[in-house]
């Protein structure tokens, strides 16, 4: 027993002292990890990237609003043996005869009308931006979800050692209390191995605990973005805010939620598309020109050399006339993809106006259990105490004592798994408003 009991007091000991190095460091809060977490978490930047090309493809040049210029050259050249004749006159040889070719071009498109078919192009990829960018905040949003979740999980366990030291130190109380009556005679054997096997038990929930708090650390520090071998201190308590309004939640939810703009924004884009399909009944007209160099070098032959250079343009109009119904086959669909996104828009409307309610509901409720759990563990501390001094006057057994042991450690588990729940909700509710980014900025 003066092994476990050594072993335990060395375990104590070791985290007593590292809590005290740890405390010279500054807590940080949940908004803090929450910032820290927007600019290193490596999902986060992913998803920010993301966002950024779609940023980059957002120009009037990918929807072909800006004229086209292209610019060609080219040279050649031959040695050849060449022999001429002209009418009448005899036969020439030349041999080795030169000729070279130089020619460059520069020529320009542009599209003057297409039935707007460039113009809803643009739209359309201003607003696949948009969606890009809301689809990285859903991103963002889920990952802050975790990184919160994972905060209070470490503050769960953390107090979860912290109760399991507690019972630790009062079996070992109770043990060494039982210890010293057996050794006056006034305890039996049975009392001291029931105080053992309490005692064996606290010390296997201390180590649990133990592991799970320092486990709860690292997953923690790889959500900030940091190394899981690197030291955190955050704070203790899990504080909420009770003072959320529902229609005030609801009210932010309808312009703010992050899923609803993204199914509004692709009914947008479905509008769009249905446009862009229409342009293609109107005729495309264009704009060319271009300027053309071109110099031929010859030692044989009836000029030494021929240059030509100058301007060209001209106006060209195309219209499809019939290409087997394909167009208004694609119009139809589009237009029935309209519908469904609009469906699918007023279905997240009403899904999302039933999650706040239920959420809120949830939370309203984790608060009233709270308040209760707050008396609970007053009155389970105070029937603790008194069987204390009972079990000391030996009022009463063994088990009673130490179901009022347990008793104490399972109220205060409950309320650490109620504020987790109480605060999950809260977090829950931001995020449905479209909030959440906002409370750690």
């Amino acid at each position: 027993m003066n092994k476990i009991f050594f072993g335990l007091l060395f375990s104590i000991t070791t985290l007593q002292l590292y809590a005290q190095e740890l405390s010279q460091q500054s807590a940080i809060s949940l908004s803090e990890a929450i910032s820290i977490a927007l600019e290193n978490n490596h999902n986060i930047k992913i998803a920010n990237n993301t966002a950024e090309i779609a940023t980059n493809n957002a120009r009037i040049g990918n929807a072909g609003l800006l004229p086209s210029i292209n610019a060609n050259g080219s040279y050649s050249g031959s040695v050849e043996d060449t022999e001429l004749q002209f009418p009448g006159q005899p036969v020439q040889t030349v041999n080795g005869s030169r000729s070279n070719t130089l020619s460059g071009s520069v020529s320009a498109s542009y599209t003057l009308f297409d039935g707007f078919g460039n113009y809803y192009q643009f739209q359309s990829l201003q607003k696949l931006e948009e969606q890009a960018g809301v689809q990285a905040r859903l991103q963002i949003e889920s990952t802050l979800i975790q990184v919160i979740s994972f905060y209070l999980n470490v503050i769960s366990q953390k107090q979860s050692l912290s109760i399991a030291e507690e019972s630790i130190q009062r079996s070992l109380d109770r043990y060494n209390r039982i210890s010293k009556r057996f050794e006056l005679g006034n305890a039996n054997r049975l009392a001291v191995l029931s105080a053992q096997v309490d005692l064996n038990a606290d010390s296997v929930a201390f180590l649990q605990a133990q592991n799970g708090f320092l486990n709860s650390k690292r997953d923690l520090l790889i959500q900030l973005g940091e190394h899981p071998d690197e030291e955190i201190l955050i704070s203790d308590d899990i504080l909420i805010n009770s003072d959320l309004i529902l229609t005030d939640l609801l009210a932010s939810s309808v312009e703010n939620n992050a899923s609803l703009v993204l199914s509004r924004l692709t009914a947008e884009s479905a509008l769009l598309e249905v446009k862009q399909y229409k342009s293609d009944r109107f005729p495309v007209i264009s704009l060319n020109g271009s300027y053309n160099y071109l110099r031929n070098e010859a030692d044989a032959g009836q000029f030494e050399y021929l240059q030509t250079n100058g301007f060209s343009g001209g106006i060209s109009i195309s219209l499809n006339l019939f290409n087997g119904f394909r167009q208004e086959t694609r119009i139809q669909n589009a237009q029935v993809e309209l519908k469904n996104n609009q469906e699918v828009l007023e279905l997240s409307q009403k899904t999302l106006r039933r999650d706040i309610l239920n959420t809120y509901e949830t939370f309203q409720t984790n608060l009233f259990l709270i308040e209760k759990e707050e008396l609970n563990l007053e009155t389970a501390r105070l029937n603790f105490e008194r069987s204390k001094q009972q079990f000391e006057l030996g009022q009463i057994t063994n088990t009673e004592f130490r179901e009022a042991q347990l008793n104490v450690s399972r109220v205060q588990q409950n309320m650490i798994r109620l504020k987790v729940q109480a605060k999950l909700s809260e977090v829950s509710l931001y995020q449905l408003s479209g909030q959440l980014i906002e409370i750690g900025s």
